[in-house]
């Protein structure tokens, strides 16, 4: 019977007028069911199909404005699901693997839109595969440097709001990488990513950062606010040993600390900090967010 009522939740329109707490907990289950079943099909196909469904009923969810606060707990363990500490948007954003042991990304972005006085979703489309020089380039919702976000920073620069995104990404099977965005919601619901707001000695600018590192290593990256100060920290990267110099699959901690610092709205490199000044740094979580 209950997969009865579940393949009718995907396969006819819904209507969410007057959601209630209830109501959204019976889809928050459903969506659970549905993404337990994308990771644990072994046939390519079927998971690209599942995934379509989970994505479209997924868009009926979070028409309803009530989703936009609703806790999501369990769902939450299963994919990112959070909100940027503005208000202004949430992230629904989940990955499965590929043939190849790499990661495809999927994500929605609930937004409020003054002009229809309704909320909408905007779309990504993971294009990383694809992606050349991606430390370089920008993106839009269209064309997407996939991850998995965790960790949303609003940063004021003139008369605007731009995002900084800290995501995972699972990448193959040697490695995982962790990347650091920038994100500006534009016109008529689009989105660009990759801003030139990093800055490192002697000029160089990069429009996102992204670090990769061996799946038996280990890596943190998080933001700190401390007053007036805003850092992201991380660790330091190498080589296990030299002749795997820029062979980035095989690179691990070294245990030291870098950091980038807001400076003029911007993300400066600021090198070697010490770790034992961020108390939490000392509780490294698992390796996926």
């Amino acid at each position: 019977m209950k997969k009865i009522l579940f393949y009718s939740l995907i396969l006819f329109p819904l209507t969410f007028i007057g959601q209630n707490h209830e109501q959204l907990k019976n889809h928050e289950d459903s969506l659970i069911h549905l993404l337990n079943k994308i990771r644990s099909e072994s046939v390519y196909k079927k998971t690209i199909d599942l995934n379509n469904q989970f994505e479209i009923y997924l868009k009926k969810v979070i028409k309803n404005d009530e989703a936009f606060n609703y806790p999501f707990d369990s769902l939450s363990k299963l994919m990112s699901t959070i909100k940027s500490p503005d208000d202004q948007f949430r992230i629904f954003n989940w990955n499965y693997e590929l043939e190849n042991e790499e990661q495809y990304y999927s994500c929605l972005i609930m937004k409020y839109d003054k002009n229809s006085n309704d909320y909408i979703s905007i779309e990504l489309y993971d294009k990383s595969m694809y992606a050349k020089n991606p430390e370089f380039n920008q993106y839009d919702n269209k064309n997407w440097y996939g991850a998995l976000y965790y960790s949303i920073i609003p940063v004021r620069k003139d008369k605007s709001t731009y995002y900084t995104l800290l995501g995972w990404d699972g990448n193959n099977k040697y490695s995982n990488k962790k990347i650091i965005e920038t994100m500006s919601f534009q016109n008529k619901g689009n989105i660009k990513f990759g801003f030139p707001y990093f800055i490192y000695p002697e000029g160089k600018t990069k429009r996102r950062v992204i670090f990769q590192y061996n799946k038996q290593s280990y890596m943190s990256l998080k933001y700190f606010k401390e007053k007036k100060e805003e850092l992201i920290i991380f660790d330091h990267l190498i080589p296990k040993s030299p002749q795997l110099e820029g062979m980035f699959d095989w690179y691990v901690t070294d245990l030291s600390f870098d950091a980038f610092k807001l400076e003029n709205n911007k993300w400066k490199f600021i090198g070697q900090v010490n770790k034992n000044s961020k108390k939490d740094l000392r509780n490294r979580p698992y390796n996926n967010p």
